[in-house]
């Protein structure tokens, strides 16, 4: 009897003991010393995805062009691809290596730079001297040099029979022979990228005043001359009956609270036409209202980005007759930003740490998973989704599962746009080039 209660002396002496360490702040302060921090501290659920097979790797050329950071000119891709081949620079040569064994298949030239151009079976590449050449590209060899020069080009256009150039001014040159049919006659510098419409060659610049203001130029494909400008447009975003579809942009004295889509006339520039859009309903005179987003267009669909997702109407179409379509990703209930789309039925969103979709047939929304770091950048290659990490990993996403596939590790941090010949994915990583087949799955049918 004695020692059963010895027992339960014990037992209660030792209960409140654990009380006391449990509501004792001495000792609660003993056990945390308040000098860590854990986050996000558990492996990659996606650790052992499949690593893509690297059939072949190659370094290339780091891109120059005056001041402008190697990064930026990463981004807009240093890479040419078609014919089964990639067309590269290395120490200052043009390379056409095979897209499916990496072979060097020829070498031309010396002291060239990007940017670099594949169109019908020929290459087009600059030189530090501003010369353009035209090389043949299954055999290597000079088909034509440009009969006059355009130091610090930065962008290259294949439009019908014309090659333009950009380098702050526009050149036009024959495609056949590489002669210089003309250069523009405006003053001051364009800026890029410039865009071909039919027979207008369209450019912007901005000027300064009282107050700075953009002004988009049209310039006549045929002679280089200006027709026309019109301040604060963006670029068209297409074209209809002999008028150009323009976003009106904001300005200082023009806030502009709903997307306003202005018709120019393509001979005079002239606004025709005026349609203002208003997906979400807002009111215009509330100063704390959301503004109205940007617009594109997407085959008969005119697309305007919202607070929570993306608006559709159908082109041409006065927005006041028809029911928008609505893409929302409210549900997910994250901050997001459109990406991309559409594209393989879904329309992209993302916060560069996630990506989400939205179907367009029945406006479901999905989460992309396999992605760990912040994302670099994504292309949408067959049924892929393409995403570069910061980590310099990319993964390989099935669009229609959401699933990722297989993931490529690389030593670049920066990457150019992911490209797709011949069954290889061209990966372009900062000053190197590899390449891997194209998963099965994600092939378009």
């Amino acid at each position: 009897m004695r020692g059963t209660l010895l027992k339960s002396y014990l037992r209660t002496v030792i209960i409140g003991l654990g009380l006391l360490l449990m509501v004792n702040p001495v000792q609660a302060a003993a056990v945390d010393s308040h000098t860590s921090f854990i986050g996000s501290n558990l492996d990659d659920y996606y650790v052992n995805l499949s690593a893509a097979k690297v059939e072949w790797s190659t370094t290339m050329d780091l891109p120059t062009l005056g001041d402008i950071p190697t990064d930026y000119i990463m981004g807009k891709g240093v890479v040419a691809v078609g014919a089964g081949k990639a067309f590269i620079l290395q120490k200052g040569q043009l390379l056409a290596i095979n897209a499916q064994t990496g072979k060097v298949m020829w070498k031309y030239g010396s002291k060239l730079k990007t940017p670099l151009l594949y169109q019908d079976g020929v290459a087009y590449v600059t030189s530090e001297a501003g010369t353009i050449y035209a090389v043949n590209a299954a055999t290597g060899k000079n088909k034509w040099s440009s009969s006059a020069n355009s130091k610090g080009i930065s962008q290259l256009v294949i439009d019908k029979d014309q090659l333009f150039a950009a380098n702050g001014d526009i050149q036009a040159y024959n495609l056949k022979d590489g002669k210089l049919q003309w250069r523009d006659n405006f003053g001051e510098k364009l800026y890029e990228p410039f865009m071909v419409e039919g027979n207008l060659i369209l450019a912007q610049n901005s000027e300064s005043g009282t107050y700075t203001y953009d002004i988009l130029h049209a310039f006549d494909r045929t002679t280089g001359k200006e027709l026309w400008n019109n301040r604060d447009h963006y670029f068209p975003i297409t074209e209809i009956n002999g008028t150009l579809i323009t976003q009106r942009k904001a300005t200082l004295f023009d806030a502009l609270p709903l997307t306003t889509l202005d018709s120019l006339d393509v001979k005079t520039g002239k606004v025709v036409k005026t349609v203002v859009y208003n997906p979400a309903n807002i009111d215009p005179n509330d100063p704390e209202a959301p503004k109205g987003g940007i617009a594109w267009s997407d085959g008969d669909r005119i697309f305007i980005t919202g607070q929570k997702g993306v608006y559709s109407y159908p082109v041409n179409v006065d927005p006041a007759t028809v029911t928008r379509d609505n893409y929302s990703y409210e549900s997910i209930g994250a901050k997001l930003s459109y990406a991309a789309g559409p594209y393989d039925g879904r329309i992209l969103f993302s916060n560069e740490q996630s990506i989400y979709g939205v179907k367009i047939a029945n406006k479901t929304a999905v989460q992309y998973s396999g992605i760990s770091n912040p994302i670099a950048r994504f292309d949408l290659l067959g049924h892929g989704m393409y995403v570069a990490q910061t980590d310099g990993k990319l993964i390989a996403i099935d669009l229609i599962s959401a699933k990722p596939v297989v993931q490529l590790k690389t030593s670049g941090r920066v990457f150019g746009p992911t490209l797709l010949e011949s069954g290889m994915i061209i990966v372009q990583s900062k000053g190197i080039l590899t390449a891997f087949k194209e998963p099965q799955v994600l092939k378009m049918k």
